[in-house]
């Protein structure tokens, strides 16, 4: 999965005040949650264009997928339980189960209440199996949902309209299609899973052996000092946990305390073995070598944005000052999802020749002349073969490269200048 785009900065649960007369039954209840995951999600079938929810697939009689035409998109657990209660936003209380039996109904466990019989048993499970939708955790770190797709303006078509009218009176919605960003991103105010906690302590214990073996030092961390220890772990037992750095904007209105992104300098130059260890281990950094890595101060050669889409990854790197001579500049994209730049910088001189003037640069701040690589990891596998991109004018390389649907090599990128 993912780490779709859009904004970071959660949406808060706004309270609302319902009359208690709305209260409803454990048969809503249930009708809820079966109706939300099997018209909001749908199996990431490769060659289904839209991509069709459980309960469209149904209606449509549609024949069952195999594992091989599956794309291997991810939803984060977090991101299933904010979309859950952001649908349910409006509604009454009671039309919400707590999280625990959230859980449970992910899993095909949540038991049937005692002195009401359901109408509709079905579970997650029933639309999604778990030898195709696997729980587990990406890179170690956050819970994600395998091969499933979230569906923000689902097509109803095929739904009668007596539910239809059901889901609008207990939801209190008056049309299905959902803000995308305000519903993965929705704060519930529930206790939610502590994601980023465990991919710190995954990260840090990481370092802590690469630290042990090589004694050098990783690239730029944020210090998570100010975290609060967990229930479970004694107070002796908490040390300070770095973590990779995030958006601005989301550290600071997550952790107001932090100082912000930081950086740790390495106090010598790594063996080629130290480095390919310390890349290994701190995805998904970015690796600069060469006139990249050179610079002083100022704007930096290699600054990555990353999208995800259904089916596709979105990359943007400034390469200011970069010349766009094919035969001194190439992208490559390896099946792994591994991108790598290499180019020949044009700044940073001492002296500039313009308009029959010599100039003698006072400072020195832009990358200097020569060689240099970027390279990064894109959230998942690709398809190489399938890869775009446009250099601009601005010095924004922007490429576009489909997730894997079958194994190949890797392949060059040939760009519009």
């Amino acid at each position: 999965m993912d780490n779709a785009s859009g904004s970071q900065i959660p949406f808060a649960a706004e309270p609302i005040n319902i009359p208690k007369s709305k209260v409803v039954g454990l048969n809503d209840q249930r009708f809820l949650l079966v109706f939300i995951t099997g018209t909001y999600y749908g199996p990431d079938v490769i060659h289904e264009q839209p991509r069709k929810s459980a309960l469209q697939r149904i209606a449509f009689q549609l024949p069952p997928y195999t594992q091989d035409q599956l794309g291997g998109s991810v939803v984060r657990l977090a991101e299933f339980e904010s979309i859950y209660y952001y649908v349910l936003r409006k509604s009454h209380p009671s039309a919400r189960v707590k999280l625990q039996s959230l859980y449970k109904f992910l899993q095909g466990h949540l038991a049937s209440p005692v002195k009401e019989a359901l109408e509709d048993e079905r579970q997650f499970t029933t639309f999604f199996p778990p030898s195709f939708h696997r729980h587990a955790r990406y890179k170690g770190a956050y819970k994600v949902i395998e091969n499933l797709v979230f569906i923000d303006d689902p097509d109803i078509s095929h739904i009668n309209a007596e539910d239809i009218e059901r889901f609008k009176r207990l939801t209190g919605l008056s049309e299905f299609k959902l803000d995308r960003d305000e519903a993965r991103f929705y704060r519930h105010g529930q206790r939610i899973d502590r994601d980023e906690e465990r991919q710190a302590r995954f990260l840090a214990i990481q370092e802590a052996q690469v630290q042990a073996q090589n004694g050098v030092a990783l690239p730029p961390f944020v210090s998570n000092s100010t975290q609060e220890p967990r229930k479970r772990r004694r107070k002796k037992d908490q040390v300070e946990t770095p973590i990779m750095p995030r958006k601005e904007e989301e550290s600071q209105s997550m952790h107001p305390n932090k100082i912000g992104p930081s950086m740790v300098l390495l106090p010598s130059v790594p063996t080629a073995e130290e480095w390919s260890n310390i890349l290994r281990l701190a995805k998904p950094s970015i690796a600069y070598t060469g006139t990249a890595a050179a610079r002083q101060v100022g704007p930096l050669i290699g600054l990555v944005d990353i999208g995800v889409s259904d089916d596709a990854y979105l990359f943007r790197i400034a390469l200011p000052g970069v010349k766009k001579d094919q035969r001194e500049f190439s992208c490559e994209v390896e099946c792994d999802g591994k991108v790598i730049i290499r180019g020949t910088t044009t700044t940073g001189e001492q002296k500039v020749c313009k308009s029959s003037r010599v100039f003698h640069m006072q400072t020195q701040h832009l990358c200097p002349p020569g060689p240099f690589t970027v390279s990064f990891q894109l959230p998942g596998r690709v398809e190489p073969r399938e890869f775009s991109g446009n250099f601009g004018s601005d010095g924004i390389l922007e490429g576009i490269i489909m997730k894997e649907r079958g194994r190949t090599g890797s392949a060059c990128l040939t760009f519009d200048s």
